[in-house]
């Protein structure tokens, strides 16, 4: 196995924690659910009812309509990730976090043209390294997508554009005390909820596990190594 590896960064970066109940306040980095989307859509994988998607399944929406789950995620990403045993780690590069306000108005329903101040806390400037173990042909094969990728890709929310750089491929990865960590309880310091794609979703109709948290060490609250620093990205509902 290789170890996929390449930094990311923009301008700014919404990473939404729908735990958060005063706003849309950022956290520091993304959940491995949010990478696996990332590398999604630079391989071009395109959820059922977007617009990129081809032969959509009408019947197939309606009845997920019906349990609950309007927005499915891609078939394709899930079985990418299953099947390659997606495994991902991420550090945070950006110095002392910093954030700001990026408040704008939006609309509760879209069909009321009544409009809502949103209140949001984004990160200034964020930077990441990011490290995937691939087998050596599919970590080449998404080294590229990063760099030609068929979607946009986004830091959290689709006005956060990224800038990926320094793509490349290791034999193995270097221990650092800088790698986000998994705890089952919230700790002192920045933290994400620990979010993963179940990739049967088909069959539980819920798109997302959350289960503990990914610590973001920074240089106010520095991390530990840890014995793997790659966490598994996906999983099977129930456990398996």
């Amino acid at each position: 196995m290789s170890i996929l590896l390449f930094e990311l960064a923009g301008d700014m970066a919404m990473w939404r924690n729908v735990y958060e109940s005063m706003g849309s306040y950022s956290s520091l980095g993304p959940a491995p659910g949010n990478l696996a989307g990332l590398i999604g859509a630079a391989l071009g994988f395109a959820s059922p009812r977007s617009q990129a998607a081809a032969g959509q399944d009408w019947k197939q929406l309606k009845a997920l309509d019906r349990k609950g789950f309007p927005w499915p995620v891609s078939s394709e990403l899930l079985s990418w990730e299953r099947e390659n045993d997606f495994h991902v780690g991420c550090r945070w590069t950006g110095g002392r976090p910093r954030r700001l306000p990026w408040n704008v108005n939006g609309k509760k329903k879209l069909k009321s043209a009544k409009t809502l101040r949103i209140q949001q806390q984004v990160i200034e400037s964020p930077r990441y390294e990011v490290a995937v173990r691939l087998s050596a042909p599919e970590a080449l094969r998404v080294a590229e997508a990063l760099l030609t990728p068929a979607f946009p890709l986004c830091l959290g929310a689709s006005f956060c554009r990224a800038v990926v750089c320094n793509v490349r491929v290791a034999e193995s990865l270097t221990d650092s005390p800088d790698w986000a960590f998994r705890a089952d309880s919230a700790v002192a310091g920045e933290s994400v909820p620990f979010s993963r794609h179940i990739v049967n979703a088909d069959q539980c109709f819920e798109r997302i596990r959350s289960d503990g948290y990914w610590i973001y060490p920074t240089p106010d609250q520095p991390g530990v190594i840890a014995a793997e620093p790659l966490v598994r990205g996906w999983v099977t509902e129930p456990e398996a």
